[in-house]
């Protein structure tokens, strides 16, 4: 915006300067112009008049006949000798003073005419001013400030309004439901600025609306299976013969309950690491603690699974992160692990060029190479039966993918010396 206004104050003043300064030196040049050719005119009837009257009088009359002659030409004359050094060279006589008699002659310059005959030279001046002007002149003055003023101001704002039409069409096409609309840059001013940010928010938009477009649908079609097996549930309640029967549907209701409810929570996440705003609260902390803790909250899901800890020995271990986050991502990876893990999972570490690598490996199938990428992106699963037993909303890697990316870090999926998976984490100091 600065350099809008920094562009309208300069244009202002170039228009200014030349809307005055322009006509004022063509009027100049005009009445110069007109002076010059004027004064041989005026003089040349009388030039040998003059010449005469003064060349063949006496020298003791020459003041009388200056002073009437100056009442008729109404400009002061004086007579020096030819060798007067204040005269000017021999090129100026007979024109005007500052330069040749083919030049424009200044205001108030001097005529020399030259009295061979005596020796002398007669000076007139300094001439009188041209009158002053009349209304015609001001007239066209105005005209001409005007027609340049227009037509300065004509090409300066020309292209910004064509540029500001063009961004108003497609603000417009965008505001009507076109999401692909997006405004030509055509310059590097202002304009070209704002339509540059317009196109960046477009394209910001148009991604949230395609993703919440995509959640919705995502969580339509995982919402169905839970509620489909709570209808059916609660049909095999109403036909239970058995107390033990209908606890045993009650029970199924309630773990139904509680995957949607986890459903709900993972969304709720999902969104609002992608739709708003995180600041981090980044901290140094010991690392083996964060880890012990989210083993003995896990412990239970799949107690015959041990997980193991490869770094017993370097308890002081410290790393820098948001730990509410990281917590979250590195839970979010051993319940991973622990899910499709055999018997095993372990948990390694190494440093690498002031990052932090922790890796989570664990025993079972692994991920195929080619579902490695599809993995990150929110509901899918490699099991896409959809069953029960596949676990987890397709949420808790995508997830994980956006706190790294938050950190600045990077997550590699890789395949563990025992076959199974291997999610490598890096979290830069």
């Amino acid at each position: 915006m600065k350099r809008l206004y920094f562009r309208i104050i300069i244009g202002v003043l170039v228009i200014s300067v030349v809307s005055f300064s322009l006509p004022r030196i063509l009027f100049d040049y005009l009445r110069e112009d007109d002076m010059r050719n004027r004064v041989p005119q005026m003089l040349g009837g009388r030039m040998e008049l003059l010449k005469g009257r003064l060349e063949n009088i006496p020298p003791a009359q020459f003041e009388s006949e200056l002073d009437t002659l100056r009442s008729l030409f109404n400009c002061p004359l004086r007579l020096v000798d030819s060798s007067d050094k204040s005269l000017p060279p021999e090129e100026f006589v007979f024109g005007m003073g500052g330069g040749p008699p083919h030049n424009r002659p200044p205001r108030g310059g001097h005529i020399y005419i030259p009295l061979k005959k005596i020796g002398k030279v007669l000076i007139m001046g300094p001439m009188p001013d041209m009158p002053p002007p009349e209304a015609k002149f001001y007239i066209i003055l105005v005209s001409i400030v005007l027609c340049i003023v227009g037509i300065a101001g004509f090409i300066m704002v020309a292209p910004v309004a064509r540029n500001l039409r063009m961004l108003e069409t497609a603000a417009s096409h965008f505001g009507k439901g076109n999401l692909d609309s997006r405004a030509p840059v055509k310059s590097r001013d202002t304009v070209g600025s704002v339509a540059r940010q317009f196109n960046l928010m477009a394209e910001s938009i148009q991604k949230m609306i395609q993703r919440e477009r995509q959640l919705l649908q995502s969580v339509s079609h995982e919402l169905r299976t839970p509620i489909a097996r709570i209808r059916f549930s609660l049909d095999m309640l109403t036909t239970a013969g058995t107390p033990e029967e209908k606890w045993q549907r009650i029970q199924e209701i309630d773990g139904e309950i509680g995957e949607i409810d986890r459903l709900v929570g993972e969304l709720l996440d999902y969104n609002r690491l992608h739709s708003e705003p995180v600041s981090l609260n980044k901290q140094s902390f010991p690392l083996r603690p964060v880890l012990e803790e989210v083993i003995k909250r896990l412990q239970d899901f799949r107690p015959k699974v041990e997980i193991e800890i490869g770094f017993a020995s370097d308890v002081h271990y410290q790393i820098s992160a948001d730990k509410s986050l990281f917590k979250r991502a590195i839970q979010n990876l051993i319940a991973n692990a622990i899910r499709y893990a055999n018997s095993r999972v372990v948990i390694n570490y190494h440093r690498e060029d002031n990052a932090a690598i922790i890796e989570i490996c664990d025993d079972g199938l692994g991920i195929p190479h080619e579902k490695r990428e599809l993995v990150l992106k929110p509901f899918y699963r490699v099991d896409q039966s959809g069953s029960k037993e596949s676990g987890g909303v397709g949420l808790g890697l995508a997830i994980v993918s956006r706190i790294i990316g938050l950190h600045q870090g990077r997550l590699d999926i890789g395949e563990a010396e025992n076959g199974g998976a291997r999610f490598t984490t890096t979290w830069p100091d």
